[in-house]
């Protein structure tokens, strides 16, 4: 059995482990059932007995699993993909316990299960289904406030770069103005120079004039106030860092998509791609390509970013760096998204470069 989870699982060597423990014990509580429901009739012959007890939990395996696959399966995993290994630790611990009471206190096989002893029995697989229900319930808790945490920390980033686009933005305003009340006098220097025939002077006049201007900024990299804030922000963050950050943007400035999931999603992909890049010695080989646009109702994304070559890869989680725990919920909540918009989300990678495809519909 375990050897089936973990090729066919795709989660940590931990959550392997619970998985296993976890069919492990629904296994012994379809067999107690089985047991306690064969008990009602009373049935001498040994062999008959455990022929009817393996053929009724067969039955009732095979009426569960099309159960578990439909309405157990999607909400199991991304329970799984979202708690942190320090929860899965325990929840394993407690399953362990669980599957061992279970081993050593029932002997379906050898023991037959009478009423009364069948009765405690039922009590027992209530307490455990009802407690699992509990660890669930708990650990979905945990996760939803640490997604609204991290969602929390993502609004106020979004305020503080809008702030800061905000600022630039009336800063380059007023010195446009000043710049604007200021020409007419710089015209009638440089006409004076030529007048005079001083070209010479008239030339350093004006390319000291054009070194002045404050026209160096980044400027507007889209229509999108949203997108523009926060790659200007990592933009300069790139810069600092000797990373070569190119956009190719053509995002307009409405679009059906709520500012917060499109900033989750543009924001931890640029910010793991310069995390990425940090972890490259050579300067020379730095850099980060950005495309972005509008073909019909779809949002398409392309995020090209060198690395080292070194993959982190937790269950479906790829990673190029070890980071926070804020790391992975970042990941997992751009998946997230993508699906709520009934997208598409691909990566792949190669010796020295990592790319991220994003496909969000909004029509």
């Amino acid at each position: 059995m375990f050897i089936t989870i973990y090729l066919v699982f795709e989660e940590s060597i931990l959550k392997k482990i619970f998985t296993m423990f976890t069919v492990w014990i629904l296994s012994h509580i379809i067999l107690i059932i089985s047991s306690y429901i064969i008990s009602l009739v009373y049935i001498e012959d040994y062999n008959l007995y455990t022929s009817y007890l393996m053929s009724l939990r067969i039955f009732i395996q095979s009426a569960f699993l099309p159960l578990i696959y439909l309405y157990i399966r999607h909400p199991y995993k991304k329970m799984l993909e979202s708690a942190s290994n320090d929860i899965i630790k325990i929840i394993s611990f407690y399953s362990i316990i669980i599957f061992l009471f279970l081993n050593n206190y029932y002997d379906f096989y050898n023991d037959r299960v009478d009423l009364y002893s069948g009765v405690n029995s039922l009590l027992n697989v209530i307490i455990i289904i009802l407690s699992y229900i509990v660890v669930f319930i708990a650990i979905r808790s945990i996760n939803k406030n640490m997604e609204l945490e991290y969602k929390f920390k993502i609004i106020d980033t979004q305020v503080e770069l809008q702030k800061q686009n905000y600022k630039s933005l009336n800063k380059a305003i007023e010195s446009y103005y000043e710049l604007k009340h200021e020409i007419r006098h710089h015209m009638l220097v440089v006409k004076s120079m030529i007048d005079a025939k001083n070209y010479i002077a008239a030339s350093e006049y004006m390319e000291k004039l054009t070194e002045s201007e404050i026209s160096k900024n980044v400027g507007i990299l889209c229509k999108n106030f949203t997108v523009d804030s926060i790659l200007k922000y990592y933009m300069s963050i790139a810069r600092k860092n000797d990373i070569d950050f190119k956009v190719n943007l053509n995002i307009p400035e409405d679009i059906n998509i709520d500012k917060l999931d499109l900033s989750i999603v543009i924001g931890n992909c640029v910010k793991n791609a310069i995390e990425a890049c940090d972890n490259i010695k050579d300067k020379g080989k730095k850099y980060i390509n950005i495309r972005a646009e509008i073909k019909g109702f779809q949002l398409i994304v392309k995020i090209k970013n060198s690395f080292n070559g070194q993959i982190i890869k937790e269950g479906n989680i790829i990673k190029t760096s070890k980071t926070e725990d804020g790391h992975g919920i970042g990941l997992i909540n751009i998946r997230n998204i993508v699906e709520k918009y009934n997208g598409y989300l691909n990566i792949k990678y190669d010796y020295n470069e990592f790319e991220v495809d994003i496909i969000m519909n909004y029509n």
